[in-house]
């Protein structure tokens, strides 16, 4: 264990922690469908809605990602094994993305569970198929953060069993206090958001109960998630994935350089 570390993340904490408390929305009482979904992703870290868009709708989407990716307008990014293609702006080029981009019930439970005005910087559209050594989507487990809390709303446009590369998440891992005791029971850096599977297995192994779960679903179904937490796509080995994440910022998180960052993908 490294005192050093402790203390890296403790102030790293307690300065997120004053920024988000001196930026926070406030909602009056609700007993809103939104609100006991933020209420539950505080919990586990994650929530799933079924059902939310007909395969249909999916059908379409996964054509404009296929005509974007094969065109010569949107910019396209590929992993080093060609299994994960993406077009992180992807809501510029579709108007049915642009709805799932625009989403109003999706931002609100973000804004509640954060409890801050949020910026959806953009939407990613994604294609996996399967290559040789791909890593899944993401590459592997991590944070997509350690210190700021991070809420994306994912939907799969196809059906996603255990060989079209899941999403994977430890829930209850968003918790700020699974930072210290990573730290004491299992020798993490501060603030390392890359994780080996091994350091997982032997982070899980110290955490009882915390458990990691694949999700597994049909098409049109919205995985809510706050992806400080540790998670990954699993690798792909079958089929093709096709899926849509909106990624959320706090606006007091969302810097000038960052976007300029996201729209030198698009």
């Amino acid at each position: 264990m490294s005192f050093g570390n402790l203390i890296q993340a403790w102030s790293h904490l307690q300065y997120e922690g004053v920024r988000n408390t001196l930026n926070k929305k406030t909602f009056g009482p609700n007993n809103s469908e939104a609100e006991r979904i933020a209420n539950q992703l505080r919990e586990t870290g994650l929530y799933v809605l079924n059902d939310y868009y007909s395969p249909e709708e999916c059908d379409k989407i996964i054509a404009d990602i296929d005509k974007n990716i094969e065109g010569d307008e949107a910019h396209t990014w590929q992993d080093e094994a060609k299994s994960d293609t993406r077009l992180y702006g992807s809501h510029l080029y579709s108007e049915a993305i642009a709805r799932f981009h625009k989403d109003p019930f999706l931002h609100e439970i973000g804004e509640r569970y954060l409890q801050s005005e949020l910026i959806n910087s953009h939407t990613l559209g994604a294609r996996l198929i399967p290559k040789d050594n791909n890593l899944g989507s993401g590459g592997g487990w991590h944070r997509d953060s350690v210190f700021r809390q991070q809420y994306k709303s994912i939907i799969y446009l196809t059906d996603v069993g255990p060989d079209n590369g899941p999403f994977e998440f430890v829930l209850g891992s968003h918790k700020p206090s699974t930072i210290y005791s990573s730290i004491k029971k299992n020798g993490f850096s501060a603030n390392q958001n890359r994780i080996s599977n091994d350091q997982v297995q032997s982070f899980l192994a110290a955490h009882p109960p915390l458990k990691s779960q694949i999700f597994t679903a049909k098409r049109g179904t919205v995985i809510l998630v706050d992806t400080s937490g540790i998670h990954r796509g699993r690798p792909i080995t079958e089929g093709t994935r096709y899926a849509l994440t909106n990624y959320f910022y706090p606006k007091h998180h969302y810097s000038k350089s960052q976007k300029q960052r996201f729209e030198k993908l698009f």
